[in-house]
Protein backbone atom coordinates (compact mmCIF):
# COMPACT_ATOMS: atom_id res chain seq x y z
CA UNK A 1 0.00 0.00 0.00
CA UNK A 2 1.40 3.36 -1.04
CA UNK A 3 1.64 5.99 1.68
CA UNK A 4 2.25 9.74 1.60
CA UNK A 5 5.83 10.81 2.26
CA UNK A 6 6.28 12.94 5.38
CA UNK A 7 8.40 15.96 4.45
CA UNK A 8 11.10 17.61 6.53
CA UNK A 9 9.83 20.66 8.42
CA UNK A 10 10.66 23.80 6.49
CA UNK A 11 13.55 25.82 7.89
CA UNK A 12 15.33 22.93 9.63
CA UNK A 13 18.01 20.65 8.21
CA UNK A 14 19.27 17.10 8.54
CA UNK A 15 22.92 16.87 9.52
CA UNK A 16 24.29 14.06 7.38
CA UNK A 17 27.33 11.95 8.37
CA UNK A 18 29.97 14.05 6.57
CA UNK A 19 28.63 17.32 8.00
CA UNK A 20 28.20 15.73 11.40
CA UNK A 21 31.86 14.75 11.46
CA UNK A 22 32.89 18.28 10.50
CA UNK A 23 30.77 19.59 13.38
CA UNK A 24 32.42 17.15 15.77
CA UNK A 25 35.86 18.39 14.75
CA UNK A 26 34.76 22.01 15.19
CA UNK A 27 33.32 21.26 18.63
CA UNK A 28 36.46 19.40 19.68
CA UNK A 29 38.70 22.30 18.62
CA UNK A 30 36.55 24.98 20.24
CA UNK A 31 36.04 22.96 23.44
CA UNK A 32 39.81 22.61 23.74
CA UNK A 33 40.16 26.36 23.33
CA UNK A 34 37.49 27.08 25.98
CA UNK A 35 39.00 24.64 28.43
CA UNK A 36 42.45 26.16 27.96
CA UNK A 37 40.96 29.31 29.54
CA UNK A 38 39.42 27.38 32.43
CA UNK A 39 35.85 27.07 31.16
CA UNK A 40 33.71 24.09 32.12
CA UNK A 41 30.92 22.48 30.05
CA UNK A 42 27.24 22.90 30.90
CA UNK A 43 24.04 21.77 29.19
CA UNK A 44 20.57 23.24 29.68
CA UNK A 45 17.05 22.06 28.74
CA UNK A 46 15.64 22.51 25.28
CA UNK A 47 12.32 23.65 26.81
CA UNK A 48 12.04 26.59 29.20
CA UNK A 49 9.25 28.73 30.62
CA UNK A 50 8.53 31.49 28.11
CA UNK A 51 8.79 34.08 30.90
CA UNK A 52 12.56 33.50 31.02
CA UNK A 53 12.94 35.14 27.60
CA UNK A 54 10.17 37.73 27.89
CA UNK A 55 12.05 39.58 30.62
CA UNK A 56 15.18 40.69 28.80
CA UNK A 57 15.72 39.02 25.44
CA UNK A 58 14.26 41.83 23.35
CA UNK A 59 11.57 42.17 20.70
CA UNK A 60 13.74 40.66 17.95
CA UNK A 61 13.82 37.27 19.70
CA UNK A 62 10.44 37.43 21.46
CA UNK A 63 8.63 37.90 18.13
CA UNK A 64 10.27 34.70 16.82
CA UNK A 65 9.76 32.38 19.77
CA UNK A 66 8.38 28.88 19.30
CA UNK A 67 5.94 29.56 22.11
CA UNK A 68 3.06 27.29 23.23
CA UNK A 69 0.78 26.45 26.16
CA UNK A 70 0.74 22.87 27.44
CA UNK A 71 -1.43 21.91 30.43
CA UNK A 72 -1.75 25.53 31.51
CA UNK A 73 1.99 26.15 31.35
CA UNK A 74 3.44 28.61 28.88
CA UNK A 75 6.58 27.04 27.43
CA UNK A 76 8.94 27.64 24.53
CA UNK A 77 11.87 26.12 22.70
CA UNK A 78 15.03 27.97 23.74
CA UNK A 79 15.89 30.73 21.22
CA UNK A 80 19.39 31.32 22.65
CA UNK A 81 21.60 30.08 25.48
CA UNK A 82 22.55 33.05 27.66
CA UNK A 83 19.26 33.39 29.56
CA UNK A 84 19.11 29.61 30.08
CA UNK A 85 22.70 29.41 31.35
CA UNK A 86 22.08 32.29 33.76
CA UNK A 87 18.90 30.54 34.96
CA UNK A 88 20.92 27.34 35.53
CA UNK A 89 23.56 29.37 37.38
CA UNK A 90 20.89 30.86 39.68
CA UNK A 91 19.31 27.44 40.29
CA UNK A 92 22.49 25.52 41.00
CA UNK A 93 25.74 27.49 41.12
CA UNK A 94 25.36 30.92 42.68
CA UNK A 95 26.77 29.78 46.03
CA UNK A 96 30.09 28.92 44.37
CA UNK A 97 33.02 31.36 44.14
CA UNK A 98 33.10 33.83 41.26
CA UNK A 99 33.98 34.21 38.49
CA UNK A 100 32.10 31.27 36.99
CA UNK A 101 33.35 30.16 33.57
CA UNK A 102 30.93 28.00 31.55
CA UNK A 103 30.70 26.83 27.93
CA UNK A 104 27.86 25.17 26.00
CA UNK A 105 26.78 23.82 22.64
CA UNK A 106 23.41 22.79 21.22
CA UNK A 107 20.46 23.69 19.00
CA UNK A 108 18.33 26.81 19.35
CA UNK A 109 15.05 27.68 17.64
CA UNK A 110 13.73 30.91 16.14
CA UNK A 111 10.90 31.32 13.67
CA UNK A 112 12.42 32.82 10.52
CA UNK A 113 10.90 33.67 7.17
CA UNK A 114 12.39 31.13 4.74
CA UNK A 115 15.40 32.66 3.00
CA UNK A 116 18.98 31.82 2.12
CA UNK A 117 21.16 30.85 5.09
CA UNK A 118 18.47 31.66 7.68
CA UNK A 119 17.34 28.60 9.62
CA UNK A 120 14.64 27.95 12.19
CA UNK A 121 16.91 25.50 13.99
CA UNK A 122 20.63 26.19 14.24
CA UNK A 123 23.47 25.34 16.59
CA UNK A 124 25.21 27.74 18.95
CA UNK A 125 28.49 27.13 20.77
CA UNK A 126 29.77 29.70 23.21
CA UNK A 127 30.76 30.78 26.70
CA UNK A 128 29.48 32.81 29.64
CA UNK A 129 31.84 34.53 32.08
CA UNK A 130 29.71 35.27 35.15
CA UNK A 131 30.92 37.46 38.01
CA UNK A 132 33.70 39.40 36.29
CA UNK A 133 33.60 43.10 35.51
CA UNK A 134 36.07 45.37 33.80
CA UNK A 135 37.82 45.61 30.48
CA UNK A 136 40.24 42.74 31.18
CA UNK A 137 37.32 40.29 31.30
CA UNK A 138 35.87 41.77 28.09
CA UNK A 139 39.25 41.47 26.39
CA UNK A 140 39.55 37.82 27.44
CA UNK A 141 36.18 37.04 25.89
CA UNK A 142 37.01 38.77 22.60
CA UNK A 143 40.42 37.07 22.54
CA UNK A 144 38.85 33.63 23.05
CA UNK A 145 36.48 34.21 20.14
CA UNK A 146 39.37 35.18 17.86
CA UNK A 147 41.66 32.37 19.02
CA UNK A 148 38.92 29.80 18.43
CA UNK A 149 38.72 30.85 14.78
CA UNK A 150 42.49 30.83 14.50
CA UNK A 151 42.64 27.27 15.87
CA UNK A 152 40.13 26.20 13.24
CA UNK A 153 42.37 27.68 10.56
CA UNK A 154 39.93 30.52 9.83
CA UNK A 155 42.12 33.60 9.73
CA UNK A 156 40.22 35.75 7.22
CA UNK A 157 37.91 37.55 9.63
CA UNK A 158 37.30 41.02 11.04
CA UNK A 159 36.23 41.79 14.60
CA UNK A 160 33.93 44.79 15.17
CA UNK A 161 33.63 46.14 18.71
CA UNK A 162 31.00 48.59 19.98
CA UNK A 163 29.40 49.71 23.24
CA UNK A 164 25.64 49.93 23.83
CA UNK A 165 26.28 52.15 26.86
CA UNK A 166 26.80 55.12 24.55
CA UNK A 167 23.26 54.89 23.15
CA UNK A 168 21.88 53.92 26.57
CA UNK A 169 23.29 57.10 28.11
CA UNK A 170 21.77 59.26 25.40
CA UNK A 171 18.33 57.63 25.72
CA UNK A 172 18.50 58.02 29.52
CA UNK A 173 19.11 61.72 28.97
CA UNK A 174 15.92 61.95 26.87
CA UNK A 175 13.82 60.22 29.57
CA UNK A 176 11.84 58.20 27.05
CA UNK A 177 9.16 55.71 28.05
CA UNK A 178 10.69 52.28 28.68
CA UNK A 179 8.75 50.74 25.77
CA UNK A 180 9.97 53.33 23.29
CA UNK A 181 13.49 53.11 24.67
CA UNK A 182 13.55 49.33 24.31
CA UNK A 183 12.24 49.62 20.76
CA UNK A 184 14.96 52.05 19.73
CA UNK A 185 17.70 49.83 21.17
CA UNK A 186 16.67 47.05 18.79
CA UNK A 187 16.59 49.27 15.69
CA UNK A 188 20.24 50.22 15.19
CA UNK A 189 20.88 47.53 12.58
CA UNK A 190 17.64 48.35 10.76
CA UNK A 191 18.54 52.03 10.78
CA UNK A 192 21.87 51.34 9.10
CA UNK A 193 20.78 48.70 6.59
CA UNK A 194 17.23 49.80 5.70
CA UNK A 195 17.27 53.51 6.48
CA UNK A 196 15.66 55.97 8.84
CA UNK A 197 12.32 55.88 7.02
CA UNK A 198 11.75 52.20 7.83
CA UNK A 199 12.40 52.82 11.53
CA UNK A 200 10.06 55.84 11.50
CA UNK A 201 7.28 53.72 10.01
CA UNK A 202 7.77 51.02 12.64
CA UNK A 203 7.83 53.66 15.34
CA UNK A 204 4.53 55.09 14.10
CA UNK A 205 2.93 51.66 14.49
CA UNK A 206 3.72 51.44 18.21
CA UNK A 207 3.47 55.18 18.89
CA UNK A 208 0.83 56.75 16.59
CA UNK A 209 1.53 60.28 17.88
CA UNK A 210 4.81 60.10 15.98
CA UNK A 211 2.95 60.33 12.67
CA UNK A 212 3.43 63.79 11.21
CA UNK A 213 -0.17 64.21 10.11
CA UNK A 214 -1.46 63.43 13.62
CA UNK A 215 1.10 65.71 15.23
CA UNK A 216 0.13 68.56 12.89
CA UNK A 217 -3.56 67.99 13.56
CA UNK A 218 -3.02 68.25 17.31
CA UNK A 219 -0.91 71.37 16.88
CA UNK A 220 -3.61 73.19 14.84
CA UNK A 221 -6.46 72.19 17.16
CA UNK A 222 -5.88 74.95 19.73
CA UNK A 223 -9.06 74.17 21.72
CA UNK A 224 -8.03 70.57 22.25
CA UNK A 225 -4.54 71.69 23.22
CA UNK A 226 -5.87 74.14 25.81
CA UNK A 227 -8.11 71.47 27.40
CA UNK A 228 -5.19 69.03 27.54
CA UNK A 229 -2.96 71.68 29.10
CA UNK A 230 -5.53 72.41 31.82
CA UNK A 231 -6.02 68.73 32.67
CA UNK A 232 -2.27 68.05 32.63
CA UNK A 233 -1.75 70.84 35.16
CA UNK A 234 -4.13 69.20 37.67
CA UNK A 235 -3.42 66.38 40.10
CA UNK A 236 -4.78 63.05 38.91
CA UNK A 237 -7.69 63.02 41.41
CA UNK A 238 -8.58 66.63 40.52
CA UNK A 239 -8.48 65.89 36.81
CA UNK A 240 -10.72 62.82 37.25
CA UNK A 241 -13.26 64.87 39.25
CA UNK A 242 -13.18 67.67 36.65
CA UNK A 243 -13.97 65.26 33.81
CA UNK A 244 -16.90 63.67 35.66
CA UNK A 245 -18.30 67.10 36.66
CA UNK A 246 -17.98 68.38 33.09
CA UNK A 247 -19.79 65.35 31.65
CA UNK A 248 -22.51 65.62 34.31
CA UNK A 249 -23.00 69.36 33.67
CA UNK A 250 -23.48 68.60 29.97
CA UNK A 251 -25.85 65.73 30.84
CA UNK A 252 -23.58 63.28 29.01
CA UNK A 253 -23.60 59.68 30.20
CA UNK A 254 -20.88 57.10 29.53
CA UNK A 255 -22.42 54.01 27.96
CA UNK A 256 -20.09 51.11 27.39
CA UNK A 257 -19.39 47.55 28.43
CA UNK A 258 -16.63 49.01 30.63
CA UNK A 259 -17.34 50.92 33.87
CA UNK A 260 -17.29 54.77 33.56
CA UNK A 261 -14.36 54.96 35.99
CA UNK A 262 -12.23 52.73 33.74
CA UNK A 263 -13.07 54.84 30.67
CA UNK A 264 -12.08 58.05 32.45
CA UNK A 265 -8.88 56.51 33.78
CA UNK A 266 -7.84 55.40 30.28
CA UNK A 267 -8.63 58.90 28.99
CA UNK A 268 -6.48 60.44 31.72
CA UNK A 269 -3.56 58.20 30.86
CA UNK A 270 -3.69 59.43 27.26
CA UNK A 271 -4.10 63.09 28.27
CA UNK A 272 -1.32 63.06 30.84
CA UNK A 273 1.00 61.03 28.64
CA UNK A 274 3.62 63.50 27.58
CA UNK A 275 4.08 63.70 23.83
CA UNK A 276 7.57 62.35 23.13
CA UNK A 277 7.74 63.04 19.40
CA UNK A 278 10.47 65.65 19.83
CA UNK A 279 12.62 63.30 21.94
CA UNK A 280 12.09 60.49 19.42
CA UNK A 281 13.26 62.70 16.57
CA UNK A 282 16.35 63.63 18.59
CA UNK A 283 17.01 59.96 19.29
CA UNK A 284 16.74 59.00 15.62
CA UNK A 285 19.09 61.81 14.60
CA UNK A 286 21.66 60.70 17.16
CA UNK A 287 21.27 57.03 16.27
CA UNK A 288 21.68 57.78 12.55
CA UNK A 289 24.97 59.57 13.18
CA UNK A 290 26.15 56.92 15.66
CA UNK A 291 25.37 54.05 13.28
CA UNK A 292 27.74 55.49 10.68
CA UNK A 293 30.76 55.39 13.01
CA UNK A 294 32.52 52.26 11.82
CA UNK A 295 36.15 51.67 10.94
CA UNK A 296 39.73 52.07 12.13
CA UNK A 297 39.75 52.67 15.93
CA UNK A 298 41.84 55.86 16.14
CA UNK A 299 39.76 57.68 13.54
CA UNK A 300 36.45 56.45 14.98
CA UNK A 301 37.43 57.51 18.50
CA UNK A 302 37.97 61.07 17.25
CA UNK A 303 34.65 61.17 15.37
CA UNK A 304 32.76 59.74 18.34
CA UNK A 305 34.25 62.30 20.72
CA UNK A 306 32.97 65.06 18.42
CA UNK A 307 29.49 63.49 18.30
CA UNK A 308 29.23 63.07 22.06
CA UNK A 309 30.43 66.60 22.63
CA UNK A 310 27.83 67.97 20.20
CA UNK A 311 25.05 66.22 22.15
CA UNK A 312 26.59 66.92 25.58
CA UNK A 313 26.92 63.20 26.38
CA UNK A 314 29.73 61.88 28.58
CA UNK A 315 32.29 59.50 27.09
CA UNK A 316 32.01 56.65 29.61
CA UNK A 317 31.42 53.93 27.01
CA UNK A 318 34.10 55.35 24.75
CA UNK A 319 36.66 55.28 27.57
CA UNK A 320 35.81 51.62 28.21
CA UNK A 321 36.39 50.78 24.56
CA UNK A 322 39.80 52.42 24.69
CA UNK A 323 40.70 50.34 27.75
CA UNK A 324 39.48 47.14 26.06
CA UNK A 325 41.70 47.77 23.04
CA UNK A 326 44.69 48.32 25.33
CA UNK A 327 43.91 45.05 27.16
CA UNK A 328 43.67 43.18 23.86
CA UNK A 329 47.30 44.05 23.15
CA UNK A 330 48.34 41.58 25.89
CA UNK A 331 46.61 38.77 23.96
CA UNK A 332 48.61 39.50 20.80
CA UNK A 333 45.48 40.05 18.72
CA UNK A 334 46.35 41.41 15.27
CA UNK A 335 45.35 45.09 15.32
CA UNK A 336 44.47 44.97 11.65
CA UNK A 337 41.62 42.57 12.47
CA UNK A 338 40.04 44.96 14.99
CA UNK A 339 37.60 47.72 14.03
CA UNK A 340 35.15 49.84 15.97
CA UNK A 341 31.45 49.79 15.08
CA UNK A 342 29.22 51.94 17.26
CA UNK A 343 26.13 50.85 15.35
CA UNK A 344 26.19 47.33 16.86
CA UNK A 345 23.27 46.67 19.20
CA UNK A 346 22.92 42.86 18.84
CA UNK A 347 19.10 43.11 19.06
CA UNK A 348 19.02 41.88 22.65
CA UNK A 349 17.79 44.08 25.48
CA UNK A 350 20.05 42.56 28.11
CA UNK A 351 23.33 43.97 26.77
CA UNK A 352 24.65 46.81 28.92
CA UNK A 353 28.20 47.52 27.74
CA UNK A 354 30.74 46.16 25.26
CA UNK A 355 29.30 44.28 22.28
CA UNK A 356 31.16 42.67 19.39
CA UNK A 357 30.64 40.69 16.21
CA UNK A 358 33.06 38.78 13.97
CA UNK A 359 32.50 38.51 10.21
CA UNK A 360 34.21 36.86 7.28
CA UNK A 361 36.51 39.65 6.05
CA UNK A 362 35.45 39.12 2.42
CA UNK A 363 31.74 38.26 2.72
CA UNK A 364 31.08 40.82 5.46
CA UNK A 365 27.46 41.00 6.60
CA UNK A 366 26.63 37.92 4.55
CA UNK A 367 28.43 35.71 7.07
CA UNK A 368 28.55 36.48 10.77
CA UNK A 369 30.69 33.91 12.56
CA UNK A 370 30.34 35.07 16.14
CA UNK A 371 28.77 37.67 18.41
CA UNK A 372 28.48 38.59 22.07
CA UNK A 373 28.88 41.23 24.73
CA UNK A 374 28.42 42.34 28.33
CA UNK A 375 25.13 41.92 30.21
CA UNK A 376 25.58 43.15 33.79
CA UNK A 377 21.85 43.38 34.65
CA UNK A 378 20.61 39.97 33.52
CA UNK A 379 21.43 37.97 36.66
CA UNK A 380 19.40 40.30 38.89
CA UNK A 381 16.61 40.55 36.31
CA UNK A 382 16.21 36.77 36.43
CA UNK A 383 16.11 36.63 40.25
CA UNK A 384 19.74 36.83 41.37
CA UNK A 385 20.44 37.76 44.98
CA UNK A 386 22.88 40.54 44.11
CA UNK A 387 24.28 42.50 41.19
CA UNK A 388 26.47 40.13 39.19
CA UNK A 389 28.32 41.32 36.10
CA UNK A 390 28.64 38.94 33.16
CA UNK A 391 29.85 38.73 29.60
CA UNK A 392 29.99 36.10 26.86
CA UNK A 393 29.66 35.19 23.19
CA UNK A 394 28.55 32.41 20.85
CA UNK A 395 29.50 31.01 17.45
CA UNK A 396 26.97 29.79 14.88
CA UNK A 397 28.07 26.25 14.01
CA UNK A 398 26.49 26.21 10.55
CA UNK A 399 28.40 29.34 9.53
CA UNK A 400 31.70 27.89 10.76
CA UNK A 401 31.07 24.69 8.81
CA UNK A 402 30.40 26.63 5.59
CA UNK A 403 33.48 28.75 6.16
CA UNK A 404 35.67 25.68 6.62
CA UNK A 405 34.24 23.90 3.59
CA UNK A 406 34.61 26.90 1.29
CA UNK A 407 38.16 27.63 2.38
CA UNK A 408 39.16 23.92 2.02
CA UNK A 409 40.46 23.61 5.57
CA UNK A 410 38.24 20.55 6.03
CA UNK A 411 36.69 18.38 3.33
CA UNK A 412 33.02 17.51 3.58
CA UNK A 413 33.46 14.25 1.67
CA UNK A 414 36.84 12.74 2.49
CA UNK A 415 36.65 11.93 6.18
CA UNK A 416 37.57 8.29 6.74
CA UNK A 417 34.75 6.98 8.89
CA UNK A 418 35.98 3.40 8.26
CA UNK A 419 39.66 2.54 8.01
CA UNK A 420 39.46 -1.15 7.01
CA UNK A 421 36.88 -3.28 5.20
CA UNK A 422 37.15 -6.99 6.00
CA UNK A 423 35.80 -9.34 3.34
CA UNK A 424 35.25 -13.12 3.72
CA UNK A 425 35.86 -14.86 0.39
CA UNK A 426 32.96 -17.20 1.15
CA UNK A 427 30.34 -17.68 3.88
CA UNK A 428 32.39 -20.37 5.67
CA UNK A 429 35.02 -17.77 6.59
CA UNK A 430 32.54 -15.15 7.82
CA UNK A 431 32.89 -16.16 11.47
CA UNK A 432 36.66 -15.78 11.34
CA UNK A 433 36.38 -12.41 9.58
CA UNK A 434 34.29 -11.19 12.55
CA UNK A 435 36.95 -12.42 14.99
CA UNK A 436 39.65 -10.51 13.11
CA UNK A 437 37.45 -7.39 13.01
CA UNK A 438 36.83 -7.55 16.75
CA UNK A 439 40.55 -7.86 17.53
CA UNK A 440 41.34 -4.88 15.31
CA UNK A 441 38.57 -2.82 16.95
CA UNK A 442 40.11 -3.58 20.34
CA UNK A 443 43.34 -2.06 18.99
CA UNK A 444 41.39 1.12 18.24
CA UNK A 445 40.75 0.79 14.51
CA UNK A 446 37.43 1.58 12.79
CA UNK A 447 36.52 -1.64 10.98
CA UNK A 448 33.59 -2.68 8.80
CA UNK A 449 32.77 -6.23 7.69
CA UNK A 450 30.88 -7.29 4.60
CA UNK A 451 27.45 -8.44 5.84
CA UNK A 452 25.62 -8.93 2.51
CA UNK A 453 27.95 -11.40 0.77
CA UNK A 454 29.29 -9.35 -2.14
CA UNK A 455 32.11 -10.78 -4.23
CA UNK A 456 35.65 -9.45 -3.80
CA UNK A 457 35.50 -7.12 -6.80
CA UNK A 458 32.21 -5.57 -5.65
CA UNK A 459 33.60 -5.09 -2.14
CA UNK A 460 36.66 -3.25 -3.44
CA UNK A 461 34.40 -1.02 -5.55
CA UNK A 462 32.28 -0.34 -2.46
CA UNK A 463 35.39 0.49 -0.37
CA UNK A 464 36.53 3.03 -2.96
CA UNK A 465 33.08 4.64 -3.03
CA UNK A 466 33.04 4.89 0.77
CA UNK A 467 36.61 6.23 0.99
CA UNK A 468 37.81 3.16 2.92
CA UNK A 469 41.59 3.06 2.36
CA UNK A 470 42.37 -0.57 3.29
CA UNK A 471 40.86 -4.01 2.65
CA UNK A 472 41.57 -7.38 4.30
CA UNK A 473 40.34 -10.45 2.40
CA UNK A 474 39.86 -13.55 4.56
CA UNK A 475 40.36 -16.97 2.97
CA UNK A 476 41.76 -20.34 4.06
CA UNK A 477 45.36 -19.08 4.10
CA UNK A 478 44.53 -16.23 6.49
CA UNK A 479 42.51 -18.52 8.75
CA UNK A 480 45.32 -21.07 9.02
CA UNK A 481 48.10 -18.53 9.59
CA UNK A 482 48.57 -15.81 12.19
CA UNK A 483 48.75 -13.00 9.65
CA UNK A 484 46.34 -11.14 7.39
CA UNK A 485 46.81 -9.72 3.92
CA UNK A 486 46.34 -5.93 4.10
CA UNK A 487 45.79 -4.17 0.78
CA UNK A 488 46.20 -0.42 0.33
CA UNK A 489 43.55 0.54 -2.22
CA UNK A 490 45.26 3.78 -3.11
CA UNK A 491 48.68 2.33 -3.96
CA UNK A 492 47.65 -1.27 -4.58
CA UNK A 493 50.40 -2.45 -2.21
CA UNK A 494 49.75 -5.67 -0.26
CA UNK A 495 51.44 -6.80 2.96
CA UNK A 496 51.20 -9.89 5.17
CA UNK A 497 51.04 -8.53 8.70
CA UNK A 498 50.44 -9.54 12.29
CA UNK A 499 47.30 -7.92 13.68
CA UNK A 500 49.22 -5.46 15.88
CA UNK A 501 51.25 -4.47 12.79
CA UNK A 502 48.02 -3.59 10.96
CA UNK A 503 47.44 -0.70 13.38
CA UNK A 504 50.87 0.80 12.66
CA UNK A 505 50.44 0.43 8.92
CA UNK A 506 46.94 1.94 8.77
CA UNK A 507 47.76 4.84 11.09
CA UNK A 508 51.17 5.30 9.42
CA UNK A 509 53.00 4.85 12.71
CA UNK A 510 56.74 4.27 12.38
Amino acid sequence: MQTTKVERVRGVNDILPSNYQIDQQIKSTLSSNFESYGYRPIDVPLIEYTELYLKKSGEDIISRLYDFVYRNRRLCLRPEFTASVVRAYLDNLQELPLPMRLYYTGPVFRYEQPQKERYRQFTQMGIELIGATGTIADAEVISMACQGLDRLGLTEYQTFIGHVGILNNFLDHLQLDSRLRSFLLTQMETLRTEGKGVVENRLSEIYPAFKKDIAQELDTNTTTTKIKDILQSLEESEARTAIFEFLESMNIGLTSTRPPEEIVDRLLVKIKHKDQTQQLNQALEFMTELSQLKGEPVAIFKETEKLLSAYSIDGYGLAQLQDILKSLEAFNIDKNRISLDLGISRGLQYYTGMVFEIYDSKLGLERKLCGGGRYDDLVVSLGGKKDTPATGFSYVMEELRKELAEKAHLSLNNYQFVEILIVAISSEYYGYSVEVAEKLRQLGLRVETDVIGRDVESNIEYANQQNIPFVIIINSAEKQGNKVLLQNLDSGEQKNLELHEVLNQVRNIE
